[in-house]
């Protein structure tokens, strides 16, 4: 305990002193003692999801994927040394919140609720959402189909949010009544839900139903597009803007050289040429 206490001491004074500040070549973290703030020898405390491919995924017991290889070359430039915690998606921002960890390279989808939560990063990927169903199922084409139809999203996910801001109150317009919306920790299991016909609809981003639909193009076809352009960025506690500027050097690093286009090609099959260079925060 004192030995926290002494290393939160020191980074406060590190923090007020501006000389020190100018003249380190060490990104300075937040002051606290917390494990996830702290950055002892450029440590930080990296929260992952490894259930979403394929941004971040289980390949034959490794952890791989689209965000895994861009956080290998953000931490190889910056000099960090990355401790990672895989958990379900549920948990990572309030994780971060609480500085249970400094940041997560998972692709969160970047909406104002979560903007007053955390800190966004500029994009990494584009997560605009569509819906998939079963192959064949030529009834379902746009919204106006779904009535008497049940919906699969994922529970605190980025679906969830265009599902409420966008989808639902489109229907009501339209309306469409739905049999129901039913809330998945991970989509795998939405998609079999999707096959044994519990669900009708799934929705997600058009990078992992492109992939699915490759993948599989005998069992699933896409639909339209549901709500605006969404995209995804890494998160970092609110107001943590020593961290962000580390990770936003980085990442414009990667995106100036080509890199992040070479993993987007690799991974995500598809390449984003026009990201934004900063986060943009939806109305809704």
């Amino acid at each position: 305990m004192i030995q926290r206490r002494f290393l939160g001491w020191i980074g406060l004074l590190l923090a007020t002193c501006l000389v020190a500040i100018a003249c380190s070549k060490s990104p300075q973290m937040s002051s606290s003692s917390s494990p996830g703030s702290s950055m002892a020898n450029n440590e930080i405390v990296v929260a992952s999801e490894d259930d979403y491919p394929p941004f971040d995924f289980l390949e034959n017991g490794q952890h791989v994927g689209y965000n895994q290889d861009l956080l290998a070359v953000v931490a190889k430039e910056k000099a960090l040394k990355i401790k990672q915690e895989v958990l379900p998606f549920q948990g990572i921002l309030a994780g971060i919140a609480s500085d249970k960890y400094t940041a997560s390279n998972a692709s969160v989808g970047i909406t104002k609720k979560r903007a007053n939560v955390v800190d966004f990063t500029m994009p990494t990927t584009e997560l605009t959402s569509f819906f998939v169903v079963r192959k064949g199922d030529n009834t379902l084409k746009e919204l106006k189909d779904f009535s008497g139809k049940t919906i699969a999203i994922q529970q605190g996910g980025i679906t969830s949010a265009v599902y409420e801001n966008y989808a639902k109150p489109e229907l009501a317009k339209l309306g469409v009544n739905v049999a129901g919306v039913k809330e998945y920790g991970a989509f795998a299991e939405a998609y079999q839900d999707l096959l044994n016909k519990r669900v009708d609809i799934v929705i997600n981003n058009i990078v992992a139903l492109k992939r699915l639909v490759n993948e599989k193009p005998d069992l699933y076809q896409i639909g339209s597009q549901i709500g605006p352009k969404v995209y995804a960025a890494w998160a970092v506690k609110k107001g943590n803007q020593a961290m962000l500027d580390v990770l936003n050097d980085g990442l414009a690093k990667a995106k100036a050289d080509g890199t992040m286009k070479q993993l987007q090609e690799k991974w995500l099959k598809v390449s984003f040429s026009d990201l934004p260079n900063k986060a943009e925060i939806p109305p809704a």
